[in-house]
């Protein structure tokens, strides 16, 4: 058995049913599952309970949750570097209650770490870098007062940028959620490198593959099934286990025809590459 436990985001599978979606990833032979909610009615009350009796009746292991929010906007990176996270200050009010009210119904499934894009970080120089950190800051410590940690999302900032981050929030209940495609879809970073100087925090890591455009920075790369990308996922991976991660490793896919077939041959492909490595 592997020492990474092979799971996949729910969402990845766009499948519009939360119930439907654990189904589905259990009958794919999955271990695991990163959980999040379609809306504000599945965080409590029987809508909850059911997500919680499916979970347990499947037997899959939740190592994640993640909290998005509402008016985020993915069609270009400019707009998300507009409308993603915590970079806005008139929205973030409403964003931190989202994360106590997520926060708390991920906790009641007993869920241990959420996931958050918290937005477009400005480098530590740059006006605003610390009005966005408090942000990020109040946000984490709203998920630990609920129990959980949080592990922040990569791509839209280097890996030099995101090691700062840390030292400055000063907090051991935030991580890393590690997503080596991002680095290349926002084009940011080098995922080895950004593994290399990340691997002791990162608690997560999403497998996904991409390819990167003419116009790194400015225009989205492409999303692609695993293995068929630009990451070097034997080298990143060797990067993260030598930095001590031994975590899950979720496989996640945003765009293509056939989910299902990406999705599997994801698992299949993560199964060989461990083998390979011996893991």
């Amino acid at each position: 058995m592997s020492t990474h436990l092979i799971g996949c985001t729910l969402w990845s599978l766009a499948i519009p049913d939360t119930i439907r979606s654990i189904q589905a990833a259990a009958g794919m032979g999955f271990e695991a599952i990163q959980l999040t909610f379609r809306d504000d009615a599945e965080t409590s009350g029987a809508a909850l309970e059911r997500i919680r009796e499916t979970i347990a009746r499947t037997g899959l292991k939740v190592p994640g949750g993640m909290v998005g929010f509402v008016g985020e906007d993915y069609g270009s990176i400019a707009a998300i570097r507009r409308t993603g996270g915590f970079t806005d200050p008139a929205v973030f009010p409403e964003r931190l209650e989202r994360c106590r009210r997520w926060g708390d119904a991920h906790a009641r499934l007993g869920i241990k770490q959420v996931t958050v894009h918290v937005g477009f970080v400005p480098e530590p120089q740059d006006a605003g870098y610390g009005d966005v950190l408090e942000r990020v800051a109040k946000a984490a410590d709203v998920f630990r007062a609920a129990g959980l940690t949080m592990g922040l999302e990569t791509g839209q900032e280097s890996g030099k940028v995101l090691v700062r981050v840390l030292k400055d929030l000063g907090r051991d209940h935030v991580s890393i959620n590690f997503d080596p495609a991002n680095f290349i879809l926002y084009g940011s970073d080098d995922p080895v490198a950004a593994a290399k100087a990340l691997g002791k925090r990162v608690s997560m890591a999403h497998m996904k593959d991409g390819i990167p455009s003419a116009q790194p920075g400015d225009v989205w790369g492409e999303d692609v099934p695993l293995g068929t990308g630009s990451v070097d996922f034997a080298a990143v991976l060797k990067a993260l286990r030598k930095g001590g991660f031994t975590g899950p490793l979720i496989v996640e896919r945003e765009a293509g025809s056939d989910r299902v077939k990406d999705i599997l041959g994801a698992k299949w492909y993560l199964k060989g590459l461990l083998a390979g490595l011996g893991v």
